[in-house]
């Protein structure tokens, strides 16, 4: 005849199975982050390796980071980004980096597993959770607005006081190619951003210190453009931080972002 459990065997076993939740969940919870950290370098080497596809290409050219319109027609309404491209009408496709990888659709675009949000940013644009290296590599147009009857999307691309005037970077100008960031994870106040800036960006204060990177877990991951990926533990806040009015830098919130470097160390690769 068998015995049935009494209540002090019974309050043992809850008790230390309580004991080893307690142990182990924290353990469980950080071999997921690291999946995920692990995960995020994956999905930047897969960028990396499409934007240097691009270029064998393209002449040398990166993918374009922002265009309005077509190449045709400036106005015709398209926007095109490097992550997204919203047509006229409101419908999403994947924008022109995509072409170099599987993706064939909007559901599998690339989203960092360790952004902080899903919520829609720039234009309303999907999040993905990573960055491109406008600030010094790949064109960026202007508004529309000064767009004229007959001129096309690359007819609006702002040459870069960063490169004394040129609208962008081939891959052969890239010399520092290993030291330079290409993709990141996009960190600014309140959200992630899809444009990576220097903490030098002649765009203004303003645009570079909302185009930071995110160090999740007190660490950031970098696609450079030579094609490998790694990790950085230590957020800059820009060598002119001390000057700026606090309400500019809030924008980067650090130091749960900030820059790879105090200058254009790491974003021009010159």
């Amino acid at each position: 005849m068998r015995r049935g459990w009494t209540l002090i065997e019974v309050v043992t076993v809850v008790a230390i199975l309580s004991m080893l939740m307690v142990v182990l969940l924290p353990t469980l919870a950080q071999t997921q982050r690291q999946s995920m950290h692990l995960q995020c370098d994956a999905h930047l080497r897969q960028l990396a390796r499409a934007a240097t596809l691009h270029t064998t290409e393209r002449a040398g050219m990166f993918p374009p980071g922002l265009l309005y319109g077509t190449d045709h027609d400036a106005t015709s309404g398209d926007v095109r980004c490097w992550d997204w491209w919203r047509r006229p009408d409101g419908g999403l496709r994947p924008g022109p980096l995509w072409q170099y990888t599987d993706v064939t659709d909007p559901s599998q675009v690339l989203r960092c597993p360790l952004a902080e949000t899903t919520d829609p940013t720039w234009a309303g644009d999907p999040v993905t959770g990573y960055n491109y290296n406008v600030a010094f590599v790949a064109a960026e147009s202007g508004s529309v607005s000064g767009a004229a009857p007959g001129m096309g999307a690359w007819d609006l691309v702002t040459p870069k006081a960063n490169l004394d005037g040129l609208g962008w970077l081939t891959r052969s100008q890239c010399r520092r190619a290993g030291d330079t960031a290409l993709f990141g994870m996009g960190g600014r106040l309140g959200g992630v951003n899809k444009f990576m800036r220097s903490p030098v960006n002649t765009g203004g204060y303003d645009v570079a210190y909302g185009g930071g990177q995110a160090f999740s877990d007190g660490r950031t991951h970098v696609g450079w453009i030579d094609g490998h990926v790694s990790s950085r533990r230590h957020p800059f806040q820009g060598q002119h931080w001390d000057d700026l009015p606090d309400w500019l830098t809030s924008n980067l919130d650090w130091p749960r972002n900030g820059f790879l470097s105090s200058n254009a160390l790491a974003y021009d690769p010159r």
